[in-house]
């Protein structure tokens, strides 16, 4: 059960039983029942790979109208997300926000950095977690923001554009629990970060006896 300030999303196998005992304590909209919205977020049953349906939360009305807000702002400056790159990845891996020396943002851009960076956050939080390093780091410079590092962010809208219906931005809420073999979550997806941050040493502590 998710509830946030007045907003409920409950999945369970009889749903109903749980919300008439909180119909008892508090009193609920007539809107109560399947859930096709949350958040901002489209709720909707997916069937996964072993068969089963369950329900799955994902960002793509959200998405879709933030990318086309950038889009009219572009346009209203001869721009479009064609400027930023190809779109293969958030943005560059070789550009570091952290070293930007690029002008500083006037009053003006410098909101509307801040405006994007809280619509991308929101946009992790329904299931974007594949541009969560990207952001987090240009979240860091939301005090200096600088050209380069709102270049980026159109850069991750660029991204995004080109992945609106990508599957990878779904949570599936399947109830099952994951085993991660430690050896295996070390070796995995090594060469990812390396890639990133060539220059980055990983140590493991001994293991435990």
């Amino acid at each position: 059960m998710l509830i946030y300030v007045d907003d409920v999303l409950h999945i369970a196998e009889n749903p109903g039983e749980d919300m008439a005992k909180l119909g008892q304590e508090y009193r609920l909209k007539d809107s109560v029942g399947p859930p096709d919205r949350y958040l901002g977020g489209n709720i909707e049953k997916v069937q996964t790979e072993d068969g089963s349906v369950a329900w799955s939360m994902s960002c793509y009305d959200y998405l879709n109208n933030a990318v086309q807000q950038v889009k009219d702002e572009l346009k209203e400056k001869n721009m479009s997300l064609k400027h930023f790159g190809t779109g293969l990845r958030p943005y560059p891996a070789c550009y570091r926000p952290e070293v930007d020396i690029t002008p500083v943002l006037d009053e003006e851009m410098t909101n509307r950095f801040k405006q994007l960076i809280g619509i991308l956050r929101w946009a992790i939080e329904l299931g974007r977690i594949d541009i969560l390093t990207e952001v987090s780091c240009l979240s860091q410079h939301l005090a200096e923001p600088r050209e380069g590092r709102l270049e980026a962010i159109y850069k991750i809208f660029k991204y995004l554009d080109l992945r609106l219906k990508d599957s990878k931005g779904r949570i599936v809420f399947n109830g099952k629990s994951m085993f991660i073999d430690s050896t295996t979550f070390n070796d995995m997806n090594r060469e990812e970060w390396t890639e990133f941050y060539p220059e980055a040493r990983e140590e493991f502590p001994a293991r435990m006896p």
